[in-house]
Parts: C-alpha cells; structure tokens; sequence
C-alpha cells in the first residue's frame, strides 16, 4: 500500500510533467489559434499596421511566456531547448543552408502555384510589396527567434521527452508551425513553400539540437521578404 510519503513523491515527480503540458499546450497551440481563430476575429482577414504589430506582440508573449515556464516552472536551464553555442563551423553551415533555402523559394512556389490555384494574395511577392522593409525586418526576426524556440526547440524537446519518438516530436511540432501559416499565405505557398521549408528546419534541429543554428537558417531563409520590400519601395 503507498503511504503518505510515496505519494507526495509521485506528486512532485507528476508537477514538471503537468507544467511541460501546459508548456506544450503554450507553443503548439498559441500560435494557430491566435492566426486561425483569435486574430481574424479581432481584425477580420485583411493585415492592417495594427495586426500586424499585435500579432508580433503576440508570438513574443508566447515566446517569453514558454521561456519563463522553462526556469520557473520546470526549473530547467534554457540548454534544454537546445539554447547553446553552435561553434563557428555550424554557425557557417546555418548561413549556406538558409542562404540555400531561400533560394529554392522561388522555385517551390513557381512549381506549387503551376499544381495549384493562383491567388493574388498571401504569395512572397505580395507580403513583400504590402509592407515596408523595416516592419517586415522585425517580423521576419521575429518569426525567426519565437517560432524556433516555441515549436522546434521547446515542442520537438518536450515531446521527445514524453513520446520517445523523433518522428512524433517532429510531426507535431511541424503540423503546429503548418497551421500557423495557414492564415497568412495562400494555399500554394503553404502547400509549396511552408511544408517543405518547415520539414528542413524540423530536420536541421533534429540533426543538431541547436537552437541557434535554426535561428539563423530561418531567418536568412526569410530574409528576401526584406531585400524584395527595400529594392521596390
């Protein structure tokens, strides 16, 4: 029979687990609902300066909060996302990947739009030429730091903890970081575009366990949003 003693054991060892859930529920969840659900219903489907900036507000909320969870609630260091120097040779490998990815984007596009529908709106042409450069620079760093940390370093981490599958850990985390993009951008650069670049980025963290290495890929990978704003305003 368990006494007094064992399950208040079993309770401490339960606490870190029920904090890593509502972790999970935080990066895996926050994103797609405020994209999908909360946004449209605040601003409707156009992108105004003030949903854009909430929406930024927002993911960093996200980000900060999950953090904070990390040392407070887990009471882990931030190296268990994978926060931790990558060394100088894959530093250089994460630029020529991002540098490499982002110039596949015009080619997933141009294959995706040709399989699927056309559609004016939410292709890399017209977010680029929709928003000034230097609102686009802050969104695209912060797309690069908060959706790393939230569903490649805190979601792939976790789950592999609870599930024991790198498969599982990574299927979620992307299908998350899929939903999220799903609001914003038409259906063929979802299709053609987010899906193969979000599965290179799972991969890349799976293969190093570095956040900062998927940081810098992501952002140089969406860093021509940038370059095409600045070139055509």
């Amino acid at each position: 029979m368990a006494t007094s003693t064992d399950r208040a054991d079993a309770r401490v060892e339960e606490r870190p687990v029920a904090v890593t859930i509502i972790g999970l529920l935080l990066a895996l969840g926050g994103p797609p609902l405020y994209a999908l659900v909360a946004g449209p219903a605040l601003f409707g489907e156009g992108t105004t300066p003030l949903a854009t900036g909430v929406g930024l507000a927002v993911m960093w909320a996200l980000c900060i909060a999950v953090l904070a969870l990390v040392r407070l609630g887990e009471r882990r260091p931030w190296a268990s996302l994978g926060m931790r120097s990558p060394g100088l040779k894959w530093l250089a490998l994460a630029v020529v990947l991002g540098i490499a990815l982002s110039l596949l984007v015009p080619l997933l596009a141009a294959v995706a739009s040709a399989v699927l529908p056309r559609q004016g709106e939410g292709t890399v042409g017209s977010v680029a030429t929709g928003h000034h450069w230097l609102v686009l620079l802050i969104a695209v760093l912060t797309a690069a730091v908060t959706e790393e940390v939230l569903f490649r370093g805190y979601a792939i981490e976790r789950l592999l903890e609870l599930s024991g599958s790198r498969w599982v850990a990574g299927g979620v985390s992307l299908a998350a970081f899929t939903l999220t993009h799903a609001a914003g951008w038409s259906l063929a650069h979802v299709v053609g575009v987010v899906i193969p670049l979000g599965a290179a980025l799972t991969l890349l963290y799976l293969w190093r366990r570095n956040l900062v290495v998927v940081v810098v890929a992501h952002f140089l990978v969406d860093l021509p949003l940038v370059v095409i704003s600045a070139m055509t305003a």
